[in-house]
């Protein structure tokens, strides 16, 4: 920053100035050196107070750790330009897949804590991948503070439209008669051990095969490249409106209203498998509470958009905006649920 000097004067005489190097002058300069000092840091002092009061004065970038159509990618595009317009500054969505998420993760965790950088999370980001690499992960729960949850969706297991099996019990008597012949595509963690927990309760054999997102796994179901996969349904509507996957169970307690004549998995005889996709907002950790704050509040009122309660009527998924306390405790919790599981399975990162 550039501080202003004083107005100009002309020099005074030569006879009334000070010889260079005397007290005299030693004086003067000590002082205004001083003033120019405390004028500096009144200046810069001031700098940070007019920043934070009108936050965002500049582009907010939405980090998606997973590639684009992926249940994180559909989120974020939707929350951008609602975002955008709720806090009147420009939110921009960048997709920096890999590593089950954690490429993308790790750069918002090591981000500036300003509120311009943010992780669009979920359950395999900032839940099961902090047992899946403990030791190598990169980043920590305590790295990130969370600033709202944003949708949720029970995962589903989908089959090709073509596959003959219509039943669950079909797919395991089949899975039985060409052992580690079947195949279950997972696009993340949180898939991942879902094709792992079905495999140990259904005690079959198959094969996963792990993929950039869960949507890329429910085209190749579509295509015939693999036998079943889970998703969410924001994933797999596409294919579905297609008519070239259709869902064979869904991995919750209790039937899901958007799926209703599609038995749970405990209904099909898996009764310890309840696997939920949820997506959330986290900022660096030591974000100041009052950004927090404001993108909490601008979170809300996306998730109330009209495009945002479309998609969810399309898709089947709920609002899970809570405020930033309630947020916090839900993530803490689900990382405990997340670390019974993947303990539970033995699942190792493929």
């Amino acid at each position: 920053m550039l501080i202003p000097s004083p107005n100009p004067r002309l020099p005074a005489p030569a006879s009334n100035r000070a010889p260079s190097g005397s007290p005299a002058s030693s004086r003067r300069f000590r002082a205004a050196l001083l003033a120019g000092l405390a004028f500096a840091a009144v200046v810069c002092g001031a700098a940070p107070a007019r920043a934070q009061g009108t936050y965002p004065s500049r582009p907010i970038t939405l980090v998606v750790p997973f590639a684009t159509a992926s249940g994180s990618d559909i989120l974020a595009r939707l929350l951008a330009k609602d975002m955008s317009e709720a806090l009147g500054a420009s939110v921009v969505v960048e997709n920096r897949p890999g590593a089950n998420g954690a490429i993308g993760s790790q750069l918002v965790a090591r981000a500036k804590p300003d509120g311009y950088t943010l992780l669009i999370g979920s359950a395999t980001t900032n839940a099961t991948n902090y047992f899946f690499y403990p030791a190598k992960l990169g980043y920590r729960p305590e790295d990130f503070d969370v600033v709202s949850g944003l949708g949720s969706s029970p995962q589903v297991l989908w089959v090709a439209e073509s596959y003959r099996g219509r039943r669950l019990a079909d797919l395991i008597a089949d899975a039985k008669a060409r052992p580690g012949k079947l195949t279950c595509g997972a696009g993340n963690a949180v898939t991942q051990v879902a094709c792992e927990l079905l495999k140990k309760q259904a005690g079959i054999d198959m094969t996963t095969v792990s993929y950039k997102a869960n949507g890329l796994a429910v085209a190749d179901v579509a295509s015939d490249q693999i036998t079943v996969a889970f998703s969410d349904g924001g994933a797999a509507m596409p294919y579905v409106e297609q008519r070239r996957v259709r869902p064979m169970a869904v991995a919750q307690a209790k039937r899901w209203p958007f799926l209703k004549d599609v038995p749970t998995l405990r209904e099909e005889g898996i009764p310890n498998m309840e696997i939920t996709a949820w997506g959330a907002v986290f900022a660096p950790a030591h974000t100041p509470p009052d950004v927090l704050a404001k993108l909490n509040a601008a979170v809300r009122r996306a998730n109330a958009s009209e495009a945002a309660v479309e998609s969810r009527r399309r898709t089947g998924g709920a609002d899970i905006w809570m405020p930033v306390e309630e947020a916090r405790r839900f993530v803490a919790a689900e990382i405990e649920r997340w670390s019974e599981y993947v303990r539970t399975t033995g699942v190792k990162p493929e």
